[in-house]
């Protein structure tokens, strides 16, 4: 996927390729948070976005009680049109999305580029159905490997009518689902702010927040204070925050319990939870009331409330959570600044972590101001160009094992670069990676340079 952007806050110009490990990185204030909601935005709501003309064909199923859907005349034909008309909305339902006022906005531009691979589409098969509440069969879809036709019967069921349902949008749904399978990835965001919703899980219930203390203010000056507009926009006003901080506190608040069955990704490979729960230093429980604890591991510490815990255990619970319950193969992962609250030590593991996940089917997006991490990425290209042979014998690399290497062209990074002088205006800059010395990161290198000169000359200069 390919992503144009013009004019999003800071970011004057940009083109991103998202690649199975993104990293975009640079100085503060200069956009990537932005860029970051945007792509998850983008992600999220794509396929909501898109709207596929089948009222022919629902016409036909409601007078003969079947009919057959091409996707190669209603999607495919019509992919670039569908993408430009999806980008479009996104555009102008953006600033709401992101919480900001609409004239930020004016100057905005976005284009993007989605393959379709339809040879793929064509070989895979397809069957499902719908059922009534009562469990009667309402509607069969099925499609044939070889082919793009779906075949679509209705019933009648308990004398009423198919068309007496509104199936059009379980239809679409069910069409666009199986087109986006291999092409939108299932996505999900850690914010930068997700320290805070975990710590405040409880009062962050957004909607639910606005209500009481309009009760209660209800409760002090009369019900009379209050009127049936200020209700409405209590619950349904413009978003205070923005959707990807929504979607944190939301996932917060219905976080699984120990009864839920853990994801395809767990099941497939435990070795990823343990891995991660190395570095978070124990497990999360949340009972069937919703009161969530962690239990240190190695300590005979009894568990303890998200208030007692470091802010570490804080900032990657959410992750922890989507591992366990909900990672699958093909989806993706955004975590802006991962290294929150880590120590060093720490990061690098977790950059070893995020590149397991790449090397298990799982896309990842970052955004970083870690060395760390982005050195330990280094790394992990390396050594996948080092003779396997030889590993065990490294000293060096005793802590690795065959598992951790990273496929350089499976990487892209990007760093915020300054346009103009006159303004802080800002374009991101694709850096090189090869096989031999991993990522280019000038903006990192540039600091530690100067650091180092001025140790060197505290040391060694000529001041006194």
């Amino acid at each position: 996927m390919k992503i144009n952007i013009n004019n999003l806050g800071l970011i004057g110009q940009a083109n991103i390729e998202l690649a199975d490990l993104t990293i975009v990185c640079g100085e503060n204030n200069t956009g990537k948070t932005y860029v970051t909601y945007l792509i998850y935005c983008l992600l999220q709501s794509w396929q909501a976005l898109t709207e596929i003309d089948i009222d022919d064909e629902l016409e036909e199923l409601r007078q003969k009680g079947s009919v057959q859907i091409n996707l190669q005349h209603v999607i495919v034909d019509h992919w670039q049109e569908l993408c430009k008309q999806s980008t479009n909305k996104l555009v102008k339902r953006l600033p709401d999305m992101l919480a900001a006022k609409s004239e930020l906005f004016t100057k905005f531009q976005l284009e993007v580029e989605i393959p379709l691979d339809t040879e793929a589409l064509t070989q895979q098969g397809y069957n499902d159905e719908l059922r009534s509440p009562q469990g009667n069969l309402l509607l069969t879809l099925s499609k044939e490997k070889g082919s793009l036709n779906f075949e679509i019967t209705s019933l009648q069921t308990e004398g009423k009518p198919l068309d007496a349902i509104n199936l059009e949008r379980f239809i679409e749904d069910r069409l666009l689902n199986f087109v986006f399978e291999g092409v939108i990835p299932d996505v999900m965001i850690a914010s930068t702010e997700r320290t805070g919703a975990t710590t405040f899980k409880k009062q962050l219930n957004l909607a639910t927040t606005n209500l009481l203390e309009l009760l209660s203010q209800s409760h002090k000056e009369g019900e009379q204070s209050i009127t049936p507009m200020q209700v409405f926009e209590t619950m349904y006003a413009r978003r205070e925050y923005a959707l990807p901080v929504q979607q944190n506190v939301r996932f917060i608040n219905q976080l699984p319990n120990v009864t839920d069955t853990e994801s395809e990704l767990c099941q497939q490979y435990p070795e990823l939870l343990k891995s991660f729960e190395a570095i978070v230093g124990g497990t999360y429980v949340t009972n069937k009331d919703g009161a969530t604890h962690f239990k240190p591991k190695g300590t005979t510490t009894p568990k303890l409330s998200l208030g007692e815990v470091s802010s570490s255990v804080r900032s990657l619970m959410i992750v922890w959570y989507w591992l366990k319950y909900e990672a699958k193969r093909g989806g993706m992962l955004i975590i802006d600044e991962p290294e929150l609250n880590l120590h060093p030590a720490n990061q690098r593991r977790l950059a070893r972590f995020l590149v397991a996940l790449v090397n298990h089917g799982v896309k990842v997006f970052i955004t970083t101001h870690s060395d760390y991490i982005v050195r330990e990425f280094n790394t992990l290209i390396m050594l996948n160009s080092v003779n396997t042979e030889k590993l065990p014998t490294a000293k060096e690399l005793s802590d690795y094992s065959y598992t951790d290497r990273l496929d350089y062209n499976k990487v892209k990074m990007y760093m915020t670069t300054r346009k103009t002088k006159a303004a802080k205006i800002y374009g991101l800059s694709e850096t090189k990676i090869t096989s031999e010395f991993g990522i280019d990161a000038p903006n990192f290198d540039a600091v530690i340079r100067d650091m180092q000169e001025v140790q060197d000359f505290l040391r060694y200069g000529d001041y006194e």
